[in-house]
């Protein structure tokens, strides 16, 4: 995989920025957060390179079967409760990797003339940058794993141990809730434009209401874009669009993300909200360039009583000059600034060598230490330029 010399050769050789040794350990700080206030490191739109489904046997399809339409839920009968004795959820024991997305890039460069639209300096999941522009107002603990291949780097995600506990420690009721947001997107969406559907397809409509969640089902795009001198390319999920796709228009901006939220009943309510998850669905929906997330919010029983249609570019402004809220000026500046000092600590070129990325308690810096051949992520058949239909498989050097 091809990728052009210009940023980092231009670093490598400047000889005031040397390379950690292997055994030693590497910290970004995060604070003062005051160093990230100023002008915003510029956002460039984002286009889309590829997209691909995945069926509900988990089978990988580089087309738009999966791809669905927003369509709003029916309040008078939105009990996001029903049908989870049926929950059909992703087998947590098989480690995906990055591996679709990968394929994708193989089946993006296939069909691409010029190989250097598909590279970047950062290929990774859209979660993984969404955390990374969280870190200066959360305290949510994640590790990465990295490696760099041919001047580009891949970031995956590890399962820590704090994750595993906090999934296997759930009781019914918090396993309950997860249920819900899936369920408000089998509500929110069908598999046809809703101005072209027949009353056969309305029929879908009602006998949706009664349908269970398939976690296994995804439609995801990869698409490019640059956070100030950093080019990525980043898969994400997409959980619906307001218009069919054409070939020759960038489908981003009518993609739209689906989420719950509790009903705000009172002013803790509210500042819980805006604080919190209000900044990742900002984050998440701002990377994609999709235009807005449709949230319905919902009681204690699981009932959606309201449906609002949050606008992505307005969000900060709802919370700006509140106390104790976020900036997004300064979680696109440190993203901006931690993934430029990324690409000076992460030097070893082989797709066997990783690295490894640590945001922990106290929550005061993201640590990096080289980690040899621990935890290989890149496929085998990524290597080749080749692809498959199912996930998983050898790993490098296997």
């Amino acid at each position: 995989m091809a990728s052009p010399l210009g940023k980092r050769s231009q670093r490598d050789s400047d000889d005031s920025r040397k390379a950690p040794r292997l055994e030693e350990l590497a910290s970004f700080p995060i604070h003062p957060l005051s160093k990230y206030h100023g002008n915003c490191a510029v956002y460039k739109q984002p286009v889309e390179l590829q997209s691909y489904s995945i069926d509900h046997e988990r089978s990988v399809h580089f087309d738009d079967r999966q791809l669905k339409y927003y369509l709003p839920a029916d309040l008078s009968d939105a009990d996001l409760s029903v049908g989870y004795d049926e929950f059909i959820q992703r087998d947590p024991g098989l480690k995906e990797h990055i591996d679709t997305l990968l394929d994708a890039l193989t089946i993006a460069r296939s069909k691409n003339e010029d190989p250097n639209t598909i590279t970047a300096d950062i290929v990774t999941w859209r979660g993984i940058i969404t955390k990374l522009l969280c870190v200066p107002y959360a305290k949510d603990p994640f590790e990465l794993g990295a490696t760099l291949f041919n001047n580009t780097i891949y970031l995956e995600e590890h399962e820590t141990e704090y994750k595993r506990s906090q999934n296997q420690g759930q009781n019914d009721r918090q396993q309950l809730m997860g249920y819900w947001g899936y369920k408000f997107e089998t509500l929110s969406t069908v598999s046809k434009f809703p101005p072209d559907m027949t009353e056969a397809d309305k029929e879908e409509i009602k006998s949706r209401k009664g349908a269970s969640a398939n976690t296994n089902e995804q439609y995801c795009t990869v698409f490019k874009t640059k956070l100030g001198d950093n080019t990525l390319i980043m898969g994400a999920e997409v959980d619906c669009t307001s218009a069919p796709k054409q070939s020759d228009v960038n489908p981003l901006p009518n993609y739209l993300e689906l989420k719950t939220s509790k009903l705000i009943e009172s002013g803790r309510d509210k500042h819980i909200f805006e604080r919190h998850k209000m900044l990742k669905f900002w984050a998440q929906s701002f990377l994609v360039g999709t235009p807005a997330v449709i949230c319905g919010f919902r009681d204690n029983d699981g009932n959606v009583r309201k449906i609002q249609k949050l606008k992505t570019l307005e969000m900060p402004r709802m919370v700006r000059g509140q106390h104790g809220m976020w900036d997004a000026r300064v979680c696109l500046n440190f993203a901006d600034q931690f993934l430029s000092w990324l690409q000076n600590m992460i030097t070893i070129d082989d797709p066997e060598h990783t690295y490894t990325i640590t945001f922990e308690h106290p929550f005061q810096e993201i640590r990096i230490r080289s980690s040899g051949k621990q935890n290989v992520f890149l496929t085998k058949r990524y290597m080749e330029g080749q692809t498959s239909d199912q996930i998983g498989g050898p790993r490098v050097g296997e």
